[in-house]
C-alpha cells in the first residue's frame, strides 16, 4: 500500500515538472502548424498568382482562429459570390417558406358563363412561372364557369420597376440565358426555346421548331443544310430592341437537333401572349387586346399560381449560379421591405441593412447593386465574405438550407466538374464568380480532421482563362486547406 502511493506521487511529481516543457511543445507545434499553412498557401501564390490581384480570408469555425490572410480588406469585384448574400438575405427576411403568386383577376363579374370585364394577369416576381402554371391558371378559370371573356386582358408587372438591366452591367454582352431581362412578371426565363434540325436535302432550309409559339415573335430563318462544317447562328436583334428571332448560316446535316433558349425583349408582354393563346387553345373566347396595367383594388380574384419555396428557389439561383433568380429576389426584398415598386435601389439598401442591422458587419465601404453580382460596380473584401459565412453558420433558422443550396465540390451545381479528385469530392460547399478578368470562390470547406473552415478567394485584374486561375489558385489553395491539420 505505502509502495503504490510513493509510485502515484513520484508520477504526481513527474507530470508537474513536464506539464511546462508539455504545453511549450504544444503552443509550438500549433504555430508551426499555421506557419506550414501559410507557407503552403503562400507557395500556390508565388508560383501561379504572379499576374494577379488576389484577397483570401479563411477562418476556423470550430476555434474561431483566423488562418491566413492576404490583403483581406481590400476591396474586389466578387461576381457570383454575391450570390450568397442574396440568398442569406432573401431566406432571413422573406422566411424560408416564402412562395411568389401569380394571380388572376377582374373587374367585372361572371354571369352565364361569361366574364364581363378584364381580365388582369399580375405577377409578383416568380422566377420560375413556366408554360404549364398558366395552362393551370386557365383551368381555374374553367373551375370559375367561364367559358368567354368579354373584356381585355391586361398584364400587371407594377410591383417592379420596369428597369431590367442592373447598375454597372455591360451594355454589349448580347442577349444570352444568363442575361435574361429580368420583370416581375416573366415566363420560361424569358425566354423562348428554339430547335433547329437539319433538313433531309443538302441546301434546304433546316426545320425550325419555337415554344411556346407565338405572334410575339417573329422567326426568320434564312440558314442552309450542308455537308460543310457546322456555323449555324441563332439571335434575337437585341441591339434594335426587337423581338426578331435571326436563323443564319449553315446547319451540318450530320447534327441533330440543335436547342436554343433565346430571350425576348419585355418579357411581360410576351408572357400576357402566350396566357392569351392558351387561353383561346383551351376553347375560350377572347377577342380583346392585351395591354399593360395596373391590378385595380377592389377586382375579384379568379385564380392564383403558387411557386416552389424560396429555400427550393435559392437553391435554384446557387447551384447553377442563375442570375435571373437572384436579381428577382433582389427586388423582392426591396419591395417588401419598402413597397412596391420593388427596384435596384430598394433592394441594395435593404440588403444592406440587412448585413448591417442583422449581421452586424460594417458595410460603410461596401458597394452591392444587384443581387446578381453582374455588375461591375459592386465591392466587397474577402474579410467581409468570410464575416458573413460566420455569422451564417450559426443561424439555426436559416443556416441548413443556405449550406444545402451552396454548390458542392465535384458532386453538383458550378462545383460539379472541379475539385473532385480523391480527397476533395465533396469536400467543399462554395459559390462561385467569374466573369472577364474576374474569378472568386468563397464558402465553407471541411478538413480530413474533420474541422470547418470558411474562406473566401477573390482575384482580379488576368487577362488569361478564369478556368486557370480557378483550377491552379483556387482548387489549389482548398486542397490544401482540406488537408490542413489543426492539432498540435
Amino acid at each position: 500500500m505505502r509502495k503504490s502511493i510513493q509510485s502515484s506521487a513520484l508520477f504526481l511529481i513527474f507530470v508537474l515538472l513536464c506539464s511546462p516543457c508539455l504545453a511549450k511543445e504544444s503552443k509550438r507545434s500549433s504555430k508551426e502548424q499555421t506557419s506550414a499553412l501559410h507557407s503552403g498557401i503562400e507557395k500556390i501564390l508565388r508560383e501561379e498568382a504572379s499576374d494577379v490581384h488576389v484577397g483570401i480570408e479563411v477562418v476556423s469555425m470550430t476555434t474561431g482562429k483566423r488562418l491566413y490572410q492576404k490583403i483581406p480588406q481590400h476591396l474586389f469585384v466578387p461576381a457570383s459570390c454575391l450570390k450568397m448574400i442574396t440568398g442569406a438575405a432573401a431566406l432571413h427576411e422573406l422566411g424560408v417558406d416564402y412562395r411568389f403568386e401569380t394571380k388572376m383577376f377582374t373587374d367585372g363579374k361572371i354571369e352565364q358563363k361569361t366574364l364581363k370585364g378584364n381580365l388582369f394577369l399580375q405577377g409578383s416576381g416568380d422566377p420560375e412561372l413556366a408554360f404549364r402554371d398558366l395552362e393551370e391558371l386557365v383551368f381555374q378559370l374553367k373551375l370559375n364557369n367561364i367559358q368567354k371573356i368579354e373584356g381585355d386582358l391586361y398584364v400587371d408587372n407594377t410591383l417592379f420597376d420596369g428597369v431590367s438591366q442592373g447598375p454597372g452591367w455591360m451594355w454589349d454582352e448580347g442577349a444570352n440565358r444568363w442575361n435574361s431581362p429580368m420583370d416581375a412578371l416573366t415566363l420560361n426565363h424569358s425566354c423562348v426555346d428554339v430547335w433547329v434540325k437539319p433538313a433531309e436535302h443538302y441546301g434546304k432550309a433546316p426545320l425550325v421548331y419555337v415554344h411556346p409559339k407565338t405572334d410575339f415573335i417573329v422567326l426568320e430563318n434564312r440558314a442552309v443544310t450542308t455537308e460543310e462544317e457546322d456555323n449555324l447562328s441563332v439571335e434575337r436583334r437585341w441591339m434594335q430592341r426587337e423581338n426578331v428571332i435571326e436563323v443564319k448560316g449553315q446547319v451540318s446535316s450530320a447534327k441533330e437537333a440543335l436547342h436554343f433558349m433565346i430571350p425576348v425583349e419585355d418579357p411581360h408582354l410576351y408572357t400576357g401572349h402566350v396566357f392569351r393563346d392558351i387561353l383561346i387553345k383551351a376553347g375560350f373566347a377572347f377577342k380583346g387586346k392585351i395591354a399593360v396595367k395596373a391590378t385595380p383594388q377592389g377586382a375579384l380574384l379568379l385564380g392564383t399560381h403558387v411557386s416552389r419555396s424560396l429555400s427550393l428557389l435559392v437553391e435554384e439561383m446557387m447551384k447553377s449560379s442563375d442570375n435571373l433568380y437572384a436579381d428577382c429576389l433582389f427586388k423582392k426584398i426591396g419591395e417588401k421591405k419598402y413597397g412596391a415598386p420593388g427596384t435596384w435601389q430598394k433592394g441594395s439598401q435593404a440588403v444592406r441593412e440587412f448585413l448591417a442591422a442583422t449581421v452586424g458587419m460594417n458595410v460603410e465601404k461596401m458597394v452591392v447593386l444587384d443581387g446578381s453580382g453582374l455588375s461591375r460596380y459592386n465591392l466587397i473584401s474577402a474579410r467581409q465574405f468570410v464575416e458573413f459565412l460566420t455569422w451564417m453558420h450559426s443561424q439555426f433558422n436559416c443556416c441548413s438550407e443556405f449550406v444545402s443550396a451552396l454548390p458542392i465540390s465535384g458532386v453538383d451545381g458550378t462545383l460539379i466538374d472541379r475539385m473532385g479528385r480523391a480527397g476533395m469530392k465533396g469536400k467543399v460547399r462554395a459559390k462561385t464568380g467569374s466573369m472577364t478578368g474576374i474569378s472568386s470562390l468563397s464558402g465553407y470547406l471541411t478538413t480530413n480532421d474533420g474541422e470547418t473552415l470558411a474562406f473566401s478567394i477573390l482575384q482580379n485584374g488576368f487577362t488569361g482563362k478564369a478556368s486557370e486561375y480557378k483550377t491552379k489558385i483556387e482548387d489549389e489553395i482548398c486542397g490544401f486547406l482540406v488537408n490542413y491539420s489543426g492539432a498540435p
